[in-house]
């Protein structure tokens, strides 16, 4: 294959491994899960790095399952929730078994829920939305 055709092809893809796009929608939310495990393990309570992660649940309906919420205002309370909610879940570790996988379709979108095992026994159904590019956790069950 001539290297015209290749480089392209290859600035492409190290693009999206770059934004961390890329892969299936399942890939996609695994890598988002370790994101929010780091980001809501912080023992002082900082969420921030959650931001980008998890749709807004807000009350402006306009922005609800909509948009992504941010480390501000209203939103930063909605990142402190489901952040709250997982290092509960986690129990003060880091881990977690992927369980399994499906999507439902809803009047918000396709719905798609990771059902997890934890150490202690919890269980949990983690369920993502696509919202600007992104794979964000809107609710857990």
């Amino acid at each position: 294959m001539p290297i015209k055709t290749v480089f392209p092809a290859l600035i492409a893809t190290l693009g999206l491994v770059a934004c961390g796009g890329g892969g299936t929608p399942q890939e996609q939310i695994d890598r988002n899960i370790s994101k929010l495990v780091a980001a809501c393990s912080d023992k002082g309570g900082d969420y921030s790095g959650a931001a980008g992660l998890v749709a807004y649940t807000g009350s402006d309906r306009d922005r609800k399952f909509k948009s992504l919420a941010s480390a501000e205002g209203e939103d930063r309370s909605i990142l402190n929730k489901q952040c709250y909610q997982i290092s509960k879940l986690l129990d003060g570790g880091k881990s977690y078994t992927l369980v399994k996988f499906e999507q439902e379709t809803e009047s918000e979108g396709t719905w798609y829920i990771q059902h997890m095992s934890f150490p202690s026994g919890a269980t949990a159904a983690l369920a993502f939305l696509e919202i600007d590019g992104t794979f964000a956790l809107a609710d857990i069950d």
